[in-house]
């Protein structure tokens, strides 16, 4: 595939260096309330060079990316000591017009949730074209042309058509394509890539590092990669700088960093991958869940009539069971339809054809108060904890929902005696359950999510990407966590995931998802080790081979 010739040519030579941060301090409040959230950090990033900041949440790493194109909550933050300079210049508590001068086209940005970073009432070719026109003379019809091509080169199927939608018509994955299509328009000397794969699945994932790398071959652009993701870091970096609590613990190449790490809190981190296998469920354990011939089909309409036109069809006929005990995963690429399924299954949205049936009976076919009866059963925890815990309600107010809906405490002194029991269950204390969201890690709110589940004593749970959002160490710990409560409950899990690592650590029948439909299931070993489809080994390739080229996984 060639490249956009609407690109302007790199404007630094290759070398040459781009950006040096030097003692950098970022506090946030003043006084007594003062907060250090950045402590004395140095870096520096060459052009055409791909450097990480490697931590977990709270590290600093993001503050102190932000902090170079002023991108923090001014005055609430701000900077005690330090330097910030790009291509000699400083940047540091520059002025408005400096920083939009170079913003959008010397120095771009990449979000990890890109659904915060489009505007919801815009099309796509709105924010794209007006990221174009902003940076480069050229006419709406040139521009258009060339947001077309940038679309096609991050691999946006039928381009042309999808200018037209709002970002909520897209998938996680396309919106995410959007937003690296909006960042590389301009030709940067400076890419900050802040977790851009962190919410995408594993062929994405191999096309974004692989599109990324021809760029920067072309453009000498460098790349200042954020994550936490230690496979991506080893693969793409030329150097790494190891983050934690606002200080730089450890700086050096990735063979020094992965095979001779020097300081503790790195090798905390390379030990923190989710490790062991799922305990086999028993093979006489009964039947919970079953879909046969599923589908959920969605229609397209058009016209002034809004005649349907055809079909959206996000689950096609797809056949799985789940047993007590048992871990199903769910893998695939996103738009794969395996939310989809999670959702049909549990009767969150409505299934055009099929049956789904749990201890054998069909659901589709309850009215909705004898499915409400059955809601209890049937939870599911979603990807973002933060967005699926109401802001305004305390973690006991959010575990007691269910019980309120269901009217299973006797008395407000047995639904807290419940409360407390599910948070001990997930590891918390029950004492913080007057506390609010806001006031809890992403880890520590992943596991209120689970209790406001576990406090109902389901038998069947749809696990919709439960640790994507999560620090690699507490991705194991929620790993261990869900084992635990399984062994301890024999729950029956659907895991859909775009982890395959953490599918392979968490299920033990797979089964890949494509275009709504199912490629291939099986036990985890016959997946994993022998995929009998090109599909599936290319998902394979993708997850533990990120060297493999995106071309091969498209066109398989």
């Amino acid at each position: 595939m060639s490249l956009p010739t609407q690109i302007p040519q790199s404007r630094t030579s290759t070398g040459e260096r781009l950006l040096e941060v030097e003692n950098l301090a970022v506090s946030f409040g003043r006084g007594e309330k003062e907060s250090r959230a950045v402590r004395g950090v140095s870096f520096h990033v060459a052009a055409g060079e791909t450097v990480s900041l490697v931590g977990e949440s709270g590290s600093g790493k993001s503050v102190s990316a932000l902090s170079i194109l002023g991108l923090l909550p001014y005055p609430q933050a701000w900077h005690p000591g330090g330097s910030i300079r790009f291509k000699g210049r400083e940047l540091l508590n520059a002025g408005d017009r400096e920083l939009r001068q170079v913003r959008g086209r010397e120095i771009t940005m990449v979000f990890q949730e890109p659904m915060t970073s489009l505007n919801p009432l815009h099309s796509i070719e709105r924010q794209l074209v007006e990221m174009i026109q902003l940076h480069q003379p050229l006419t709406r019809e040139r521009a258009r042309d060339h947001a077309i091509e940038m679309l096609e080169l991050v691999g946006l199927p039928d381009p042309a058509r999808r200018l037209n939608a709002l970002p909520h018509e897209l998938s996680g994955g396309q919106r995410q394509r959007v937003m690296i299509a909006m960042a590389l328009a301009n030709g940067p000397d400076l890419l900050i890539a802040d977790e851009p794969t962190t919410a995408v699945d594993v062929t994405i994932q191999a096309q974004i590092l692989e599109l990324v790398a021809r760029l920067q071959q072309r453009l000498g652009m460098a790349v200042l990669w954020i994550t936490h993701d230690l496979a991506i870091v080893r693969k793409i970096s030329d150097r790494i700088y190891v983050m934690h609590e606002g200080e730089l613990k450890e700086t050096g190449t990735p063979t020094q960093i992965f095979e001779q790490p020097q300081h503790a809190y790195t090798q905390h981190l390379l030990a923190s991958q989710p490790s062991g296998r799922p305990r086999p469920a028993p093979p006489d354990a009964p039947e919970i869940m079953r879909a046969d011939a599923l589908k959920v089909w969605f229609p397209i309409k058009a016209g002034v009539l809004r005649r349907t036109v055809g079909h959206v069809k996000a689950v096609d006929g797809v056949t799985v069971a789940i047993r007590e005990g048992q871990t199903v995963g769910v893998v695939g690429e996103s738009g794969s339809g395996k939310t989809t399924l999670g959702l049909a299954m549990l009767r969150l949205t409505r299934a055009t054809d099929g049956q789904v049936a749990y201890l054998g009976q069909d659901l589709l076919a309850l009215s909705p108060s004898d499915m409400r009866a059955r809601r209890a059963e049937l939870q599911a925890v979603f990807q973002d904890p933060y967005g699926s815990l109401s802001p305004r309600m305390s973690v006991g107010q959010i575990v007691a929902e269910g019980l309120r809906a269901h009217d299973l405490a006797a008395d407000p002194d047995e639904r807290r005696r419940l409360i407390a029991e599910a948070l001990t269950e997930v590891g918390l204390d029950p004492d913080t359950q007057d506390r609010y969201p806001h006031e809890f890690s992403g880890g520590q709110r992943q596991r209120i999510a689970i209790a406001r589940a576990l406090v109902l004593r389901p038998r069947f749970m749809v696990l919709d990407e439960p640790t994507s959002a999560l620090d690699m160490s507490v991705q194991a710990q929620i790993v261990e966590l869900l084992r635990e409560l399984q062994l301890r409950h024999a729950l029956a899990y659907l895991f859909i995931s775009h982890d395959l690592k953490m599918v392979r650590a968490m299920a033990e029948h797979i089964v890949v998802m494509r275009g709504g439909r199912v490629v291939e299931q099986g036990t985890a070993d016959q997946v994993f080790d022998a995929p009998r489809e090109p599909y599936t080994r290319a998902l394979m390739a993708a997850a533990f081979d990120l060297e493999a080229v995106a071309g091969d996984v498209v066109s398989t």
